[in-house]
């Protein structure tokens, strides 16, 4: 599932992009973003875990951010939205002590672990006002693929969990919206601020040697982005 939906979905952007380029006009943009991922995680469970013990979370972090996107109509473009994947700490969150040994109590808000997300989205967006205007607010909504890779344990992690600890996160594919505001500069430049969120799901398996604890994480995306475009 996880090699068929990406490929399906950047092969429909490609088409999109593609249709009548001679007459279209796509404008890249290129910033800065705030990725906050909103997780909501569960409490972990499995073999020597007391219930509704432990948890994590997943802390903010910063990235480049960029995209293509492709004027439909006047009113409305299609964009595809990239960035430079970020890698976000993960820290121990203790949710009943007194279910847990002091050492293990000790150790909440500890790092123990880091992920990284990849998280392609493709919206379309309406435009208000006019194409000759300056100033333009617009809303999106779309559609967001979201995968992990490079979940890697600290060795705090790999002590609490009993040892060496394989971490591994499910993929994710679901609904997008975003809101924001274009402003013309000079000639094809121009800077967009937005906000953007999402839908993502995801299981996190850790496995000790065969012995396999999970935790289920809902994840609402909160990306601020600043950048620059250039249309063409």
């Amino acid at each position: 599932m996880k090699k068929s939906i990406l490929p399906a979905a950047l092969v429909t952007a490609a088409s999109l992009f593609a249709c009548n380029a001679a007459m279209a006009q796509y404008t890249v943009k290129v910033g800065y973003a705030n990725v906050d991922p909103g997780a909501a995680a569960g409490a972990t469970t499995g073999p020597f875990v007391p219930p509704n013990s432990l948890s994590l979370n997943v802390a903010t972090q910063q990235t480049l951010f960029f995209s293509i996107s492709r004027e439909i109509t006047d009113k409305w473009d299609i964009e595809l939205a990239l960035g430079i994947p970020p890698t976000h700490d993960v820290t121990l969150r203790v949710v009943n002590p007194a279910s847990l040994p002091p050492s293990v109590a000790a150790q909440n808000g500890k790092l123990v672990g880091t992920v990284r997300q990849i998280a392609p989205t493709l919206f379309a967006n309406y435009k208000f006002g006019d194409k000759a205007d300056n100033f333009r607010p617009f809303i999106g909504f779309g559609l967001n693929y979201t995968t992990f890779d490079q979940a890697n344990s600290t060795a705090l992690f790999n002590q609490l969990e009993g040892g060496t600890t394989n971490n591994s996160l499910t993929d994710s594919f679901g609904f997008a919206a975003q809101l924001g505001a274009t402003y013309k500069l000079s000639g094809p430049w121009s800077v967009t601020g937005s906000w953007s969120t999402a839908d993502v799901h995801s299981t996190l398996t850790n496995n000790t040697y065969g012995t396999l604890r999970k935790t289920q994480i809902n994840f609402s995306p909160s990306v601020l982005v600043l950048a620059v475009g250039y249309s063409f």
